[in-house]
């Protein structure tokens, strides 16, 4: 298929799966749709048309070599990746993590909560003229200041290097904050997980640059497993995850109140009422600092409305502690 420069190629961006859910590869919208209308397939989701079943029923009638040629699929392999010379400040590390199956499995983690730019990358010699999927799970990749780069990339590189003309026609997926759409989204212990399936065609191409980028935010990324691996976890989102973060905070804030009057100069009305805020208010705990503090004594008349508000025997005893202290 031959495309004009700046056309953008159909996709065979819809997963076909087998009856019990394992990937046997990928398909175009129209395709996917004409089997689902012949009675061959059907859609996984009532809501979402990007993956179908092949039935059983109908097996035999369906071309499955097909199938299996529509779309190679290239796992990520930590082993592959190698941390980007050209990048000055590079943040990476691999590791050896137990995961949810008792699995130990390899983590590849890139950047950090600062603006150092991590890019990892690994070339590959392809066949031409062929449909892949590079699949790949991450964990994280996010902050909540929403501003961080999280970003893959795939580079044709038509003479077998890299060089500027190749690097501007290569091919950009956002994975912040989902713009880039996951296969799935799902809650972990560590924090959410996307499992990413990402289309793309040779043409007349065979070497090829596969590049991760990120920076302001931690990415851990793992090889993928089948969508069944990833069944009993919750399914979540960036808003939803937002919620629980705002949430958490809220609560935080409700629970602990932090006052600092390190060597300030303060009244002993003043110092009642935190007192009195500190005893009746709502928060869980209240911390109060006076280190240091120079607490004066109220004019006469403060004094008197100070007395006639409290009316409490017992703050003006904390209170005398407290200047005592």
């Amino acid at each position: 298929m031959l495309l004009c420069k700046g056309e953008i190629p159909i996709e065979k961006n819809v997963i076909v799966t087998d009856i019990n859910g394992k990937r046997i590869g990928a398909t175009y919208p129209k395709r996917a749709k004409g089997l689902v209308k012949n009675g061959r397939a059907e859609y996984a989701s009532d809501c979402e048309k990007c993956t179908i079943r092949i039935l059983d029923t109908h097996k035999p009638t369906v071309d499955v070599t097909e199938v299996n040629n529509m779309g190679k699929v290239i796992d990520f392999d930590s082993r592959d990746f190698k941390a980007d010379k050209s990048c000055e400040n590079n943040v990476i590390a691999k590791y050896f993590v137990t995961d949810k199956d008792g699995e130990n499995v390899i983590a590849y983690s890139i950047g950090n909560w600062n603006w150092d730019w991590t890019q990892i990358c690994c070339d590959k010699k392809l066949e031409k003229n062929t449909d892949y999927v590079f699949r790949f799970v991450i964990v994280g990749g996010y902050c909540n200041t929403c501003n961080e780069t999280s970003r893959f990339e795939i580079v044709p590189m038509p003479d077998g290097s890299l060089t500027d003309e190749a690097y501007e026609d290569r091919y950009t997926y956002d994975l912040a904050q989902n713009r880039y759409k996951p296969v799935l989204c799902k809650k972990t212990d560590e924090g959410m997980l996307r499992l990413f399936e990402i289309p793309f065609s040779t043409f007349d191409c065979e070497d090829f640059r596969f590049v991760f980028i990120a920076m302001h935010a931690v990415a851990t990324l793992y090889a993928p497993k089948e969508f069944s691996a990833y069944a009993d976890l919750e399914d979540t989102n960036f808003d939803q995850l937002r919620d629980e973060i705002n949430s958490k905070n809220s609560e935080d804030n409700s629970a602990n109140v932090v006052m600092d009057f390190t060597g300030a100069h303060v009244t002993r009305s003043t110092v009642t009422d935190l007192l009195t805020m500190a005893r009746f208010g709502k928060s869980e705990s209240v911390c109060i600092d006076f280190t240091g503090a120079f607490i004066e004594d109220d004019k006469p008349d403060d004094i008197q409305a100070d007395a006639d508000d409290t009316g409490s025997d017992d703050i003006a005893v904390e209170l005398m502690d407290v200047a005592d202290n």
